[in-house]
């Protein structure tokens, strides 16, 4: 009897320990049937066109503009134009009193006009030889000397006319009929702006001089007005020291007049085009021991953390030159639950 009880209690331990293991080993295998997949959205690495291109802010500036100055003193009696008016080159603006003028070339002429003939006359009696030859050329001389005073006074008339020294549109007018214009304090009278063509100035980090070149392309965006494509027209052959940037200047057809000058825009200068590069959302970028990588799905919806090589950046896509394939699913939304070989639930697709 003493000998039996030993033994049953061995084999109720005994028990109790297959038991508890049984348990725990129940436990694990639960766990492991039970793992949760975390929930993701996801896009698929495609081919398309990007673009290598620089962004900055700039102001339009008329390709061609004039102040108006006179170049005769006298009254402003008449004003033929106004401030928005399209003038041509060469197009009448004002003109200022001019009876003086008139009048002193009306004598010039009338002068000319009688050296003129007693030079007719002279010239008869100087091939029979009745007067001396220099006589005659004294005569020769003065006629030319009147000449030159009768077109000195043609254009003392003309200058009292204003004229446009280039097409466009009166941006300002300055003065007033009336008004006491003076050689001795020249002012501008009319501010002109030519319209069909504008300027854009845009200051090119040195980094990117090597890119930049005349005939690129380049698209200026507008608060209110649709887009617009520039061209760029030169680039300096200098980087300004003080600022480390390259002046780049952008011609813009304003044919249509639908821009002003001293706009302000946003500027894209592209500087070059892949048609077919390896695209993915820049959401789906990561940093992975201190390189670029992204999260992609594997055949089992779990994740592969791959470094990528990157290539030209736009918006809001980025080329990847190796590290991905097209077609394969990288995650860009959920990142911060996911590890290597997490198991992963696609909840959306996201479109680029």
């Amino acid at each position: 009897m003493k000998t039996i009880m030993p033994l049953a209690a061995a084999v109720l331990c005994s028990t109790l320990v297959l038991t508890g293991c049984n348990k725990a080993q129940s436990s694990i295998n639960a766990t492991a049937a039970t793992e949760v997949a975390v929930p993701v959205e996801i896009s698929v690495a495609k081919n398309g066109a990007i673009s290598s291109s620089y962004r900055t802010t700039t102001t339009l500036t008329a390709r061609a503009e004039a102040e108006v100055m006179a170049k005769s003193s006298g009254l402003v009696q008449k004003i033929l134009v106004e401030e928005g008016d399209q003038v041509q080159a060469g197009q009448l603006l004002a003109v200022l009193e001019n009876e003086r003028q008139r009048h002193q070339l009306a004598k010039e002429r009338a002068e000319l006009g009688r050296l003129s003939s007693e030079l007719t006359r002279m010239s008869e009696m100087h091939q029979r030889q009745l007067v001396s030859a220099d006589l005659y050329e004294k005569l020769k001389w003065q006629v030319a000397a009147m000449q030159a005073a009768v077109e000195l006074a043609e254009l003392n008339l003309r200058e009292t006319e204003i004229r446009a020294p280039i097409a466009g549109v009166v941006a300002r007018r300055y003065v007033k009929a009336g008004q006491l214009i003076s050689q001795l304090t020249p002012n501008s009278l009319f501010h002109l702006v030519s319209e069909t063509e504008l300027e854009a100035v845009v200051h090119l980090p040195e980094q990117q001089v090597l890119q930049a070149q005349a005939g690129q392309q380049a698209v200026l965006s507008f608060a209110g007005v649709p887009e617009v494509r520039a061209a760029v027209s030169r680039v300096a052959p200098v980087v300004d020291a003080s600022s480390g940037t390259v002046r780049t200047t952008l011609l813009i057809d304003n044919s249509a007049r639908q821009l002003k000058a001293g706009m302000f825009s946003q500027v894209e200068i592209k500087f070059d085009t892949r048609d077919n590069a390896l695209l993915v959302p820049k959401r789906a970028l990561l940093t992975l021991d201190n390189l670029p990588g992204v999260l992609v799905l594997d055949a089992e919806s779990r994740i592969v953390r791959r470094p990528v090589t990157l290539g030209y950046t736009a918006d809001n896509v980025v080329e990847i030159i190796s590290g991905v394939e097209a077609g394969e699913q990288v995650v860009v939304a959920g990142h911060a639950a996911l590890k290597e070989q997490s198991l992963v639930k696609v909840v959306s697709e996201r479109e680029f």
